[in-house]
């Protein structure tokens, strides 16, 4: 392939340059830049998903069962799994992985 075709095809390409796999040395990004919105309606739903499961398991297992033992579980440790969930789901749905 002759350096004009090389340039040609380059101009040709509609994927950005951060995308491209760059024959210049230089890393592209692994965070997608496709143009999906940067939150989205399902992203805390897995947090709060596993966040209400503990404390549903805590409060049926606790000495005496009941809708006490579940709030506070749901409190502490249920907003700490939320975050950490939601900020794991968050980075998990944007990095590019191919």
């Amino acid at each position: 392939m002759a350096a004009d075709e090389f340039d040609e095809q380059d101009e040709d390409d509609d994927e950005p340059l951060g995308r491209r796999h760059a024959s210049d040395g230089q890393l592209r990004s692994a965070m997608l830049d496709d143009g999906q919105p940067w939150l989205t309606w399902w992203l805390p739903i897995p947090g709060i998903a596993l966040a209400v499961l503990w404390a549903g398991y805590d409060g049926a297992a606790a000495p005496e069962p009941g809708l006490a033992p579940f709030l506070e579980t749901l409190r502490w440790p249920g907003v700490p799994i939320f975050l950490v969930t939601t900020i794991t789901t968050y980075f998990g749905w944007r990095l590019d992985l191919d």
